[in-house]
């Protein structure tokens, strides 16, 4: 619509200083002389525009022209730009961007950076990305999906769900849905998923409150989760109390600390950090999981000629 284009128009210039018009043509889809009315309407709108002549020439608003937000404090401003920013690093999305040029319109820049933050190694690849912008359009209109899939032991299936939600924890993007087949919510690494596919038909289940659905998803996923005891040489209490900080940490010897862990039985990132100890760390109980870790290393040192 036309004035939705004029105000992203007006967005990006309280943003950019100089801006051709061809350029704006190109941003926006639309023709060089459509842009130059919409200047028009912009300037009868009380907006100070105005347009600089010559090869570098382009349209500008006035810099005394400013949109200000009193009610967000600066650091408050600052803290949410940043977050906003970070976010961006790592996850492609064009709302997001539009997001970001509009608060930078109405966000005071005075003062300086003092926050810097970036999630930039956290961005998963382009077919991440790429399939994230499909499963973005599938939920909001609702219509199912199937694609296969291999879980964390490998092991392949192909499912046709109901895609409620893409969310990202643990350094990952997930797909929260329904499965239809199995009248159950179920989640999904969405690295792991191949072969995307959108239907045509249209769900009519209404779902309630998914962030609730997702929470009592997740609290089920961890009820299953291995109550572990590791001990560990006493210089590595800095390196476990950064990887557990919400594990206290007991004194056992001079020499020999410990801490109680939880950790999904299912997650195998877990056991790849506690054999990164090396020698340092060993499993005390239960013994089930020790074993497992042993089998696990074991597995490993038979690659080798050792």
């Amino acid at each position: 619509m036309k004035i939705d284009r004029m105000l992203e128009i007006i967005i990006y210039l309280l943003n950019h200083e100089n801006v051709s018009a061809r350029f704006l043509a190109e941003r926006f889809h639309v023709s060089v002389r459509t842009v130059q009315r919409d200047m028009v309407s912009i300037s009868m709108a009380g907006i100070p525009v105005y347009s600089n002549g010559g090869k570098h020439g382009g349209y500008s608003i006035l810099p005394t022209y400013q949109m200000k937000n009193s009610d967000v404090r600066a650091e408050e401003q600052q803290m949410i730009m940043k977050a906003l920013e970070s976010l961006a690093t790592s996850y492609s999305n064009d709302t997001l961007q539009s997001i970001l040029e509009k608060y930078n319109a109405f966000v005071e820049k005075e003062g300086g950076q003092k926050i810097f933050w970036d999630f930039g190694v956290t961005k998963e690849n382009q077919k991440v990305q790429k399939m994230n912008t499909d499963l973005e359009k599938a939920i909001e209109e609702k219509r199912y999906i199937n694609f296969d899939y291999r879980n964390a032991n490998g092991e392949p299936s192909s499912q046709r769900v109901e895609p409620l939600a893409i969310h990202y924890k643990w350094y990952a993007w997930y797909l929260f849905a329904y499965v239809p087949a199995k009248g159950d919510y179920r989640t999904y690494k969405i690295a792991r998923i191949q072969n995307l596919k959108t239907e045509q038909t249209i769900s009519t289940d209404e779902h309630g409150n998914i962030e609730q659905l997702m929470l009592d998803s997740e609290q089920a996923y961890y009820s299953t989760s291995i109550h572990i005891e590791v001990r560990f040489a006493k210089e590595e209490s800095g390196l476990m109390e950064e990887y557990f900080p919400d594990c206290p940490i007991e004194k056992v010897s001079d020499e020999e600390c410990r801490i109680y862990i939880d950790v999904p039985a299912k997650e195998r990132l877990w056991k790849a950090l506690l054999l990164s100890f090396g020698d340092k760390v060993r499993v005390v109980a239960p013994e089930s999981y020790r074993d497992e870790l042993i089998c696990t290393a074991k597995s490993f040192l038979s690659n080798y000629d050792i």
